[in-house]
């Protein structure tokens, strides 16, 4: 199975947009795909640094909805990763998320989340490219560094204040799909 985590507010968003048609790149080749839309969360906290999960095997101790998310991803063969930039960074809600899988490090920061999995990276942005980018490829680096998986592919879409009724760019959407198909392979 591959999990996907959309950050985006907006459930008819680009990014969403672009998830969907990663998620449609997934199926095709087989894969069942579960899709988490983070703004849908109505209980989350974020890690409080306590240490409960380096001490029980790398599970995080808090519960709320995040908890189910991280267990999801603990036996996932795939991640697809989708997040918007706000202020040059991932936005607040995404980084909520990404933060807990802190609890995938044992004490000696080693990984205990199981090597391989594979990984695609989404990051729209309104108007700042560069950040998305950035941003980009700097989640992917963590990934493949801290909890070894092996990326697919990455999207940084720069949408320039498009309106939202805007159709999407059909090459960026082929591309999407086509990192989806890569999962096919895991």
């Amino acid at each position: 199975m591959i999990t996907c985590l959309i950050s985006s507010p907006r459930a008819n968003g680009f990014g969403s947009m672009i998830a969907a048609k990663a998620v449609e790149g997934a199926e095709s080749v087989g894969k069942a795909v579960s899709i988490h839309r983070l703004n849908d969360m109505t209980s989350y906290r974020q890690c409080q640094n306590c240490g409960g999960c380096k001490n029980n095997g790398c599970h995080c101790v808090l519960k709320d909805d995040i908890t189910p998310i991280l267990e999801e991803i603990r036996d996932a063969e795939g991640l697809i990763l989708c997040t918007s930039i706000n202020f040059n960074d991932t936005n607040g809600l995404f980084k909520l998320v990404f933060d807990r899988l802190y609890s995938f490090l044992d004490m000696n920061s080693c990984s205990a989340m199981p090597k391989g999995k594979k990984v695609a990276v989404i990051v729209t942005a309104g108007a700042d490219d560069t950040s998305a980018e950035r941003v980009s490829v700097e989640l992917e680096k963590i990934m493949e560094q801290h909890f070894y998986c092996q990326s697919v592919g990455r999207i940084s879409y720069c949408t320039w204040f498009m309106p939202l009724d805007m159709p999407m760019d059909p090459d960026v959407l082929d591309r999407a799909f086509q990192i989806g198909t890569r999962f096919r392979d895991c």
